[in-house]
């Protein structure tokens, strides 16, 4: 990688923004599938340089394939994986099996090669990433701007470590030069943090869904609607409410596609109740199929900071029942016109969404369909990348006042 020259500083690209794109460093937990057309974007774009730096080729609970033979620049940082799951016991939502820390031996090697002038904290946690606290840490010596994309919001319940980390969170954001944001909600709870609006970009997320929804193989409703249910089998994602409000659903079928630690217990519940046929992980091929074989997605989860699955689901042209503490909720689901939006933890009200979800005419569904297209149409991956160097413009120049406001007066 060459390095930039002295006039290649954040401030002359703010005052001479012509002369050369921005040098974009972004750092993730890892390049997932859903990041990688993202990033693959961002390459093209004539506005930017990117480099894309990652802690961890791919977490150790996913079932995802490692993404290889990117075309943009990447560095993956040796790490040491930490399990920090003890400490998020008696959080109120179960996250036993995927909260870790990703340690870097060298944090800041690739930044310092590639001399970025801005680096988007995206990695492990954001707030408690070693990797962006270290580069956030060099942002005055180094000069580069950081931007914090966040995906996570206020939960009602947090965690113990969370509430102690609060501050430095708060702080975390407010001193950033600018800030990413998932969706709406997420705009919401940094500015409740005291980011300043101003320097706030929406960059939305999206999974690859098709341009147009899949026909269905046959339409059901009432005592014969079939609810899918696709997610990791962890506590975190809400199979004991969601098993409860089936269980109260008179007739129906409830498939449940994925894998993880609370198998056995979800397919004890099943042997059962014959209406609930587990699936096992599926990959993207036969998950299309499924799509096109159901009514509607269910999406319980306990705390989702966004919850790409619920793209698929409106993708594919399925209305979508989402607990309030599902993020994507809030941009992608009206409640009783491309599905339903029901409280958390609640297996009555879960119930209930069903049964009127089941009650649908041929009308409703197309309408939901197409109602569905228009709000995925605001998380294009287009717009993710849009939002990505308006947010990355926002910090070099806010970068770049700060530096000359520290100047002595000549």
């Amino acid at each position: 990688m060459t390095g930039a020259s002295a006039s290649d500083s954040p401030t002359a690209v703010v005052e001479g923004a012509s002369r050369r794109p921005l040098r974009l460093a972004v750092i993730v937990n890892m390049v997932a599938p859903y990041t990688r057309p993202l990033f693959e974007q961002l390459a093209r774009a004539p506005e930017c340089e990117l480099l894309v730096v990652s802690e961890t080729t791919m977490e150790r609970d996913r079932r995802w394939q490692a993404e290889r033979d990117l075309s943009f620049a990447h560095v993956l940082l040796d790490s040491w994986s930490v399990d920090l799951a003890r400490l998020a016991a008696g959080s109120g939502f179960r996250t036993r099996f995927d909260t870790y820390l990703y340690v870097p031996k060298r944090p800041l090697k690739a930044l310092e090669s590639f001399r970025p002038d801005v680096v988007v904290a995206g990695g492990g946690g954001i707030w408690s990433s070693p990797a962006n606290i270290a580069a956030l840490l060099a942002r005055r010596r180094r000069g580069w701007a950081i931007v914090p994309w966040w995906g996570s919001f206020t939960r009602p319940r947090p965690t113990w470590p969370r509430k102690v980390a609060n501050p430095w969170v708060e702080h975390f954001m407010r001193t950033s030069d600018a800030c990413l944001a998932y969706g709406s909600r997420h705009v919401s709870d940094l500015v409740a943090m005291g980011v300043d609006p101003d320097r706030v970009a929406l960059a939305p997320i999206t999974a690859l869904v098709p341009e147009r929804p899949p026909l269905r193989v046959r339409g059901r409703s009432g005592a014969d609607t079939r609810f899918l249910f696709v997610g990791r089998l962890i506590e975190r994602k809400g199979l004991d409410v969601l098993l409860e409000a089936f269980a109260r659903f008179s007739g129906g079928e409830l498939w449940i596609a994925g894998d993880g630690p609370l198998r056995e217990k979800v397919a004890g519940v099943a042997a059962g109740d014959s209406r609930i046929r587990m699936l096992g992980h599926s990959g993207a091929n036969e998950l299309a199929a499924i799509y096109a074989d159901v009514d509607g997605l269910i999406v319980p989860s306990l705390y989702e900071p966004w919850g790409l699955v619920v793209h698929e689901g409106l993708g594919n042209g399925l209305p979508v029942i989402a607990s309030d503490q599902v993020g994507a909720a809030d941009d992608l689901v009206e409640s009783g016109v491309n599905g339903y939006i029901v409280p958390t933890g609640s297996a009555e009200l879960l119930a209930a969404a069903m049964g009127d979800l089941a009650s649908w005419t041929t009308a409703q569904r197309e309408h939901a369909a197409e109602r569905s297209l228009e709000l995925l149409a605001r998380c294009s991956i287009e717009r993710g990348a849009a939002g990505f160097v308006h947010g990355a413009r926002i910090a070099a120049e806010h970068r770049a006042a700060s530096r000359r406001s520290r100047r002595p007066p000549a």
